[in-house]
């Protein structure tokens, strides 16, 4: 198989889809007619364009509401078809695309379709042209891959094949057993999208909301094995619909279409591509710190319990640790690894433990994704690591790599005391524009052996935002992305105020909520004021006893139940910082917290109000130490 990609899935002119698709690596192309329509040059001219940038023109496409008709009809499609095939001669490719009537005179009848495509067949072999016929979906009478290659089969004609479309089969739920037993060389085409779990019609579905495998909830991997059996040898091609696709990059969707494609081909078991790691946990985050935020950060990591356990031996470095939990604070004026165009106090790097760190950058660098060498960032460390969608860093390192670095670059000054109750990092939560939501997600489960949650709605003040949960099996790893179409959500201010993409908070695990809630009231560190409203909401929703209700108004605690424990979370104020923490303390509960996403959003945005009223008023104190209403 070889990759291919049609233009319909990039933003921009034909000229730059195929700069985009030639630059990212791909083989082939198929040629959305709209695209050439707009095209200033000849048809010829395309052809040659495309060829000139090293790719192959694998099909021009799509060749709508042949079959089932009759009369004066049927002439004009057969006459269609044949200006197709002027079309397809002076583009130089011999592959057409038809895909299944939704022409409302069309008649039913395989027998029918297949006496048609016969015609076809025999008018196609006098030019030397081949067509491929795919079930739509949402097809008048065949929308079925398992009636199309009936159709097929019956027409029996060397000249018309079968397109087997990943979309139209899962959307339509079809069983994929078929796929094994239909010969690969009655496959001419392979169509690859994924998409997300959605109840709507099939074409508002197709239309919106297609994306690359691995960036979707749809099984891939399945598909990809029954097709194994076919010894199908011929173009993998993605075609994507999706809005955001169309109005992004197209260099960044090109690049990522060539992983998914990579990722595809690592589901077969001749691929040589190393299994994808699963990650253990968090190993540390690295915070880049505006020299006025460090003092007021190293408070809230001392009241949280958190202790200073070693200095790098030759940058303005900490490290700050507590049970499982490790920041390095860098204020390195010339921190290399700074994300460009971020100058806020910001997490610049994620370090991920996995069993073997050499296999994962194997398979890392077999799906084309960037690895950054210790030197690149000017770092004396021997850690490598990728290069994020967001400019980020994240480091894949294994249990020995770790111990050294630690030792190595941070002596330690002192063994920490255990103060607090924080053990671990419960997870990570980033805020993306949707193309970077879209990249980042196939980035990680394309490398590592992840768990994807669906995808659900967080309701903010000024619109939706989208959330899906990356995480291991053992939940010590836990990746929260987040996306909006509005502007002005919570996760798309912050994508606009500190310069792009990035992480949006840290959650930290403790065991005991009481003790670590009492210890940021006694230093006095600001948390997110909750209003009373919720507690008397809570109240109503939970059998909760008066005191722990009473405790909970008091320190600002939001509480959630489901079926396998509590939950409950505290947030701190970021104060100009672009994160903020939750600490979070979980007893079997398997969720984030959503049903409390509301509430932590508007009192974000009440927060931010006040914090602005207050600059425009002269107060250079933004610090609220009082932490907001008190139960009466």
């Amino acid at each position: 198989m070889y990759s291919s990609i049609a233009t319909v899935c990039l933003s921009g002119s034909l000229e730059e889809k195929v700069d985009a698709i030639a630059q990212a690596g791909f083989e082939g192309l198929e040629l959305f007619e709209n695209d050439l329509t707009a095209f200033a040059g000849t048809p010829r001219e395309a052809g040659e364009l495309i060829r000139a940038r090293g790719l192959k023109l694998v099909t021009l496409q799509p060749f709508r509401d042949f079959e089932g008709l009759q009369g004066r009809a049927r002439q004009r499609a057969f006459d269609r078809a044949e200006h197709k095939f002027d079309l397809m001669e002076e583009l130089g490719t011999d592959l057409l695309m038809a895909c299944s009537t939704v022409h409302p005179d069309a008649l039913p009848g395989i027998s029918r379709a297949a006496d048609d495509f016969f015609e076809l067949g025999e008018r196609a072999a006098k030019r030397q042209l081949r067509v491929a016929y795919e079930a739509l979906a949402w097809g008048r009478h065949i929308h079925d891959y398992r009636d199309s290659w009936e159709v097929v089969r019956r027409a029996a004609h060397p000249h018309i094949g079968l397109v087997l479309d990943t979309f139209h089969i899962f959307s339509r739920q079809t069983e994929l057993g078929t796929i094994g037993r239909i010969p690969g060389d009655r496959i001419f085409l392979v169509q690859t999208a994924d998409a997300p779990r959605l109840s709507m019609d099939h074409l508002s579905w197709s239309r919106h909301y297609r994306c690359f495998p691995g960036q979707g909830e749809l099984q891939m991997d399945k598909f990809m094995a029954m097709l194994e059996e076919t010894r199908y040898d011929g173009p993998l091609s993605h075609e994507i619909f999706n809005d955001v696709f169309r109005m992004g990059h197209s260099d960044q969707t090109a690049r990522d279409g060539l992983r998914s494609y990579h990722l595809l081909r690592s589901m077969q078991a001749d691929s040589g591509i190393p299994a994808p790691q699963p990650i253990e946990s968090v190993a540390f985050l690295e915070i880049a710190v505006e020299p006025n935020d460090l003092a007021p950060l190293r408070e809230l990591l001392s009241a949280l319990g958190m202790a200073c356990v070693g200095r790098h031996h030759t940058l303005n470095a900490e490290r700050w640790a507590a049970g499982d939990v490790n920041l390095v604070l860098n204020t390195e004026s010339s921190f290399t690894g700074r994300v460009p165009g971020r100058d806020a106090t910001a997490v610049t790097a994620i370090g991920l433990r996995v069993g073997n760190a050499y296999e994962a950058f194997k398979r890392a660098d077999k799906l084309g994704y960037e690895i950054v060498e210790p030197e690149e960032v000017g770092a004396s460390h021997r850690m490598s690591a990728l290069r994020n969608v967001d400019g980020s860093l994240s480091y894949i390192i294994d249990d020995s790599q770790l111990s050294r670095t630690w030792d190595r670059e941070f002596p330690v000054e002192r063994q920490p005391v255990p103060q607090g109750s924080l053990v671990d990092i419960d997870h990570i939560s980033v805020a993306l524009s949707y193309h970077d939501y879209l990249s980042l997600m196939l980035q990680y489960r394309a490398i590592f052996q992840l768990e994807v949650t669906p995808s659900f709605d967080v309701t903010d003040p000024r619109g939706l935002i989208q959330s899906q949960v990356l995480q291991n099996g053992n939940g010590r790893f836990r990746l929260a992305l987040n996306a909006s179409a509005s502007p002005d959500t919570a996760s798309n201010r912050f994508v606009r105020q500190y310069g792009g993409s990035g992480v949006h908070h840290i959650a930290l695990s403790t065991t005991s909520m009481r003790d670590t809630s009492t210890a940021l009231h006694q230093a006095k560190s600001p948390v997110l004021p909750i209003p009373s409203n919720y507690y008397r909401d809570l109240a109503a929703r939970f059998d909760l006893p008066a005191q722990t209700h009473a405790w909970m108004q008091e320190h600002h605690i939001l509480f959630d139940q489901d079926s396998h424990g509590d939950f409950h979370q505290l947030y701190t104020q970021p104060n100009h910082k672009a994160f903020f923490i939750e600490l979070v303390q979980r007893e079997g509960y398997q969720g984030l917290g959503a049903p409390n996403a509301f509430v932590r959003v508007t009192a974000q945005q009440r927060l931010e109000a006040d914090l602005l009223a207050s600059d425009i008023n002269g107060d250079t104190d933004n610090t609220r130490r009082d932490t907001g209403e008190r139960p009466a």
